[in-house]
């Protein structure tokens, strides 16, 4: 029988966001005597190779398992026989997941069939609708039935879980490692940045900056249309007020539908996607958001940025409560009502730019590496 807590500690990463979130408790776990080794998927292999250069994250194993215009059910498939491979051979203590991907689902069915320990970073997150956010929402469950160790970003992602009869001596209410991450980055890795020819003239425009993300697989279709067209909306009101920054994801469900409907509009800028620290140092400029990405929400209520959840639901209903973020669903009219009135109106801006704790204090790592090695305190 497997002995818990027994072996080395391991890293499972998949996508950007893992990447970023993940960072945190590499670097903890290092700080503590005891470095883990760090499993790279590949799945978004384009988007995820300048975010490991960022954060200087080295991978021991890369599955690379990404393929062009893979279906979910075929990369599901290759994941979860590349990672139990993987772990037979490896044989680590814990796999750590994190979030709702595809990998981290496969990454933790593998380790529970090898019989290895799953600790689940950002565990407890629900919409309550299992198609949306889709496939995410099914992933994050189907990992909290097989994790042995959940670790809650919020007070109501541990609720969520103990409702579902988890045990709660496994659940430890740690707060989100984005946050962690962000606070390093912004402190010590963004002042010593060189000038970037893409991002610098935004950087240093009059005008204010909104910073758009939109990508979410449950808004391909007539969703990211009506996202762009509030977007060319906004732009044309606010002519010569505003840089809309757009970075598209490369997914051919979103890069070709958004440029063919937002190209040449004046004001609004597609790039490709940024790396991590040139992102922030758009976050950090930006006067408004708007996203359906789960971190940069995150990422904006910990600095105080309103920002707009272009999504139909959330499981990061904090933000909202917090008064930082607004849920608007997809819809032109209703986005570009929203957005025109926080970038026309100070007091109600003023009103949303206020920096929360909703999502953590920037040491949800540290009590993560504690738990993972049987630390006191």
């Amino acid at each position: 029988m497997r002995r818990e807590g027994a072996g080395e500690v391991a890293v499972l990463i998949g996508t950007r966001p893992e990447a970023v979130k993940l960072m945190p408790v590499v670097r903890a776990l290092e700080e503590a005597g005891a470095p883990p080794a760090v499993y790279v998927t590949g799945q978004h292999r384009e988007l995820l190779a300048p975010i490991l250069a960022d954060l200087a994250l080295v991978p021991a194993e890369d599955l690379g398992v990404m393929q062009p215009n893979q279906a979910l059910g075929d990369l599901s498939a290759r994941l979860l026989v590349a990672v139990q491979e993987l772990l037979r051979r490896r044989r680590p203590g814990t796999l750590v997941v994190q979030g709702d991907t595809t990998s981290a689902a496969m990454g933790a069915l593998a380790a529970f069939y090898e019989d290895v320990r799953v600790a689940h970073v950002e565990a407890g997150l629900r919409t309550g609708n299992r198609r949306n956010p889709f496939p995410e929402e099914m992933n994050r469950r189907l990992v909290a039935c097989v994790a042995d160790l959940h670790f809650a970003p919020t007070a109501r992602a541990r609720d969520n879980l103990l409702s579902e009869n988890v045990p709660a001596a496994t659940v430890h209410l740690v707060g989100n490692t984005v946050v962690d991450a962000l606070f390093h980055a912004r402190d010590r890795l963004l002042p010593g940045l060189a000038p970037d020819p893409v991002t610098e003239p935004l950087l240093r425009s009059p005008r204010a900056l909104v910073l758009v993300t939109a990508h979410r697989r449950e808004s391909f279709g007539p969703d990211l249309l009506a996202i762009a067209a509030g977007l060319k909306r906004l732009a044309e009101a606010f002519a010569g007020r505003v840089e809309i920054v757009y970075p598209v994801h490369l997914n051919p469900s979103v890069d070709p539908v958004m440029r063919a409907a937002l190209a040449g509009v004046a004001g609004v800028h597609l790039t490709p996607p940024l790396p991590y620290l040139r992102f922030l140092q758009l976050l950090l400029r930006a006067r408004l958001v708007i996203t359906d990405s789960g971190g940069v929400q995150e990422e904006a209520s910990a600095l105080g940025i309103p920002f707009l959840c272009a999504r139909r639901a959330s499981e990061r209903l904090e933000a909202v409560e917090a008064g930082v973020g607004e849920m608007v669903a997809p819809e032109a009219d209703a986005l570009f009502s929203a957005a025109a009135g926080l970038l026309g109106d100070e007091a109600a801006h003023a009103r949303r730019a206020r920096p929360t704790k909703a999502f953590g204090d920037g040491h949800a790592a540290e009590r993560i590496a504690r738990v993972l090695l049987g630390m006191r305190g």
